[in-house]
């Protein structure tokens, strides 16, 4: 089903192991989302679901955790069994991060919604740079 297991990946081990904690953050986050009663909406984003629409914004959290969900396993499958594709991935983390901060410009939530800031949004701030100088360092090789 899989080509051969191939892993070779000529970059540093400090990539890997950070690549791995996204993996390990990614898959984390995308269980809250699915898993909470809430979807994380209001224990963790701090949003006020006292309204008609309690049940479509668990839904969507829900949803939005099954493709952050699909997205880790790519990363573990990267990180167990394909490397050399370990710049890649990282390019997709960072076009995440990227995305991230541009949806909210065109499809923006209500302050009147949130009780407070969400942990992720200002954790978005730190890798968004932090993801594009792992990427570009990805690509460096090891000196032999």
């Amino acid at each position: 089903m899989f080509p051969s297991k191939r892993n070779q990946y000529e970059g540093y081990t400090v990539i890997v192991v950070i690549t791995a904690l996204l993996a390990v953050v990614s898959t984390a986050r995308s269980l809250v989302h699915i898993l909470f009663p809430d979807g994380g909406a209001s224990v963790i984003a701090g949003m006020d679901l006292s309204g008609p629409l309690q049940s479509v914004v668990i839904f969507t959290f829900a949803w939005t955790g099954l493709y952050q969900l699909i997205f880790a396993i790519v990363q573990w499958i990267v990180l167990i069994r394909y490397r050399e594709f370990l710049p890649l991935i990282l390019l997709l983390i960072f076009f995440e991060q990227v995305l991230l901060f541009v949806i909210p410009l065109f499809r923006p939530i209500a302050e009147t919604v949130l009780t407070r800031t969400p942990p992720e949004a200002m954790a978005n701030k730190l890798l968004l740079p932090a993801t594009l100088i792992l990427f570009l360092a990805s690509l460096v090789k090891k000196r032999t």
